[in-house]
């Protein structure tokens, strides 16, 4: 299986397909393997789907530090497995806080982002403007809740879904640990609105009825004027993603645009 080492963290990746490259990547749970059971990796035949276990998921190390978690270190996974398969530059597709990786690698790599296609909703506040937390503190209160798994409960119950069984169960598989480490480890990126507001690259973002019901992903795409925004109905953030016989016919035409 390929791999590759960014600081010493090793990065497993597949690759998928011919043609312009595209970068999928997932969230606060799950690994590369939820793509295909939704059913994305079948769905962009035509382009050359790169597949990430971002770390701490998947066949990915598990680096146990908050200073290993931080953004900067998701960025340089992606350009390193770009590196390594070859891509100058590739369109990005992030589901959740996957968007934000995409953000931000478009902030540190301007040249090697075509466009970026993202699933779920999206705030402009920058993460640091948050109240400061101990980190430590954090970690533990986060992995005694369960990590991910409190977070699809608590998606599940204000959306009245659930993800069909083989995406729920690598989801909830998901290390608590590593969980906790990405959320308390973000809050020191400077978050969306500092990229953004710079960020030149067309961009699509898919988001659910039933999700992000004050509205603030449309009033960040009206901030933006490379940006539009799909609003797909009857789902929330858990459907917006494994229902991709949705989100495809919005994304395939956007990346036939932009993308090659």
């Amino acid at each position: 299986m390929p791999s590759v080492s960014d600081g010493g963290v090793r990065i497993h990746y597949e690759v998928e397909g011919d043609g312009p490259a595209v970068v999928v990547h997932t969230g606060a749970g799950g690994d590369l393997s939820i793509w295909r059971h939704a059913g994305y990796v079948e769905g962009l035949r035509g382009y050359r789907t790169i597949l990430i276990d971002q770390r701490g998921r998947g066949r990915s190390d598990r680096p146990t530090t908050v200073e290993a978690h931080r953004m900067e270190w998701f960025v340089e996974d992606v350009r390193a497995v770009l590196d390594d398969v070859g891509e100058e530059s590739s369109a990005f597709w992030g589901y959740s806080s996957g968007i934000l990786v995409g953000i931000a690698f478009g902030g540190a790599h301007p040249t090697r982002l075509r466009a970026l296609v993202g699933t779920g909703g999206l705030r402009l506040r920058n993460l640091n403007e948050l109240p400061p937390v101990d980190e430590r503190s954090e970690v533990e209160l986060d992995v005694a809740r369960g990590g991910v798994r409190h977070e699809v409960d608590a998606r599940m119950a204000a959306e009245n879904d659930r993800f069909p069984d083989a995406i729920d169960e690598n989801v909830r598989s998901g290390d608590p640990l590593m969980h906790a480490l990405d959320g308390v480890a973000w809050l020191a990126w400077p978050g969306p609105r500092a990229v953004l507001e710079r960020t030149r690259c067309p961009i699509l973002l898919l988001t659910g009825e039933k999700e992000d019901l004050n509205r603030e992903t449309e009033r960040t795409v009206q901030a933006l004027p490379t940006a539009r925004m799909v609003r797909i109905p009857g789902v929330g953030h858990l459907g917006v993603f494994y229902r991709s016989d949705l989100a495809l016919p919005h994304a395939l035409p956007f990346l036939q645009e932009h993308a090659r």
